[in-house]
């Protein structure tokens, strides 16, 4: 059966980080400004996003009273009555005030896909640390709440799709990509341990039971020569160890023939390990 990439890449991206634009907002502004969605997961360097906002160079403040917004350049409006926290990057021409990363997520709903939800949900529930702010039951309470806000549908839809423990972006897109296609869904950082040297590795997506990893090699992680040679010892560790290793790209989810050959590849492999266990 043929597959087709279910839409990783929508038309309109978040441009990257501009400190002045920031600032200008702030001066030109009558009243406090507190930055929100987008604007604010850039301040605090989330990963970027693939948005559906036609505005995406606009940047975003809240307000709780919509009779009191301002007509202001670049800068989208959104409508938020619930409490949040707020923190402040103090420069040297003016203060930058922006709400906290749940509210910002939440905020940011309204203007995803399901993909990007999924991976925008993983990354506050990430293994990284400087992301990570919740747990999985933490992010179900605050969408599943009482709380009203656009894009709540959307974050229970991908909320039955998230994983704790995610490392990108980029993996959470593959693993939702599988699902849309039908695949089965591999579990995240699976933990194997050598059981001569003890090394320890973790398979970025895995079917442990079938002894199968795909390996995502990005360019952030992937580039260094140590990097390189970590990525070499562990493949080699991992068929030493007879699991079946499957090394993808971005590349590979760039269009539909590359995307048709990786389903292709892992649904044999798949049958493969199957017959085996027999």
């Amino acid at each position: 059966m043929k597959t087709t990439i279910a839409s990783a890449f929508p038309h309109f991206s978040n441009p990257p980080l501009n400190i002045d634009d920031y600032i200008d907002v702030v001066r030109r502004s009558r009243n406090t400004v507190t930055f929100a969605g987008f604007s604010a997961l850039r301040l605090m360097s989330f990963p970027e996003l693939r948005t559906k906002r036609a505005d995406s160079t606009s940047l975003q403040v809240c307000t709780a009273q919509q009779g009191k917004r301002t007509r202001l350049r670049n800068v989208t409006f959104l409508y938020w009555t619930q409490p949040f926290t707020t923190s402040v990057i103090v420069m040297p021409e003016e203060s930058i005030l922006y709400v906290d990363p749940v509210t910002a997520i939440l905020q940011a709903l309204r203007d995803l896909d399901e993909i990007e939800a999924v991976a925008l949900l993983d990354t506050i529930i990430s293994r990284n640390a400087h992301y990570r702010d919740l747990n999985l039951a933490d992010l179900e309470a605050a969408i599943c709440g009482p709380t009203r806000f656009k894009g709540k549908a959307l974050g229970k839809k991908a909320l039955k799709h998230c994983r704790e423990g995610t490392d990108s972006l980029m993996e959470s897109r593959w693993r939702m990509n599988m699902v849309k296609s039908h695949l089965p869904c591999p579990e995240v950082n699976y933990r194997i341990q050598h059981p001569v040297t003890q090394e320890l590795w973790f398979a970025d997506l895995a079917y442990p039971e079938l002894k199968i990893a795909i390996e995502y090699q990005g360019q952030e992680f992937h580039t260094t020569k140590e990097a390189l040679i970590r990525d070499s010892r562990k493949i080699s560790a991992l068929q030493g160890l007879n699991w079946n290793v499957i090394t993808v790209t971005a590349e590979d989810m760039m269009n539909d023939s590359a995307w048709q050959r990786f389903v292709d590849t892992l649904q044999a492999v798949i049958a493969s390990k199957k017959a085996q266990l027999r």
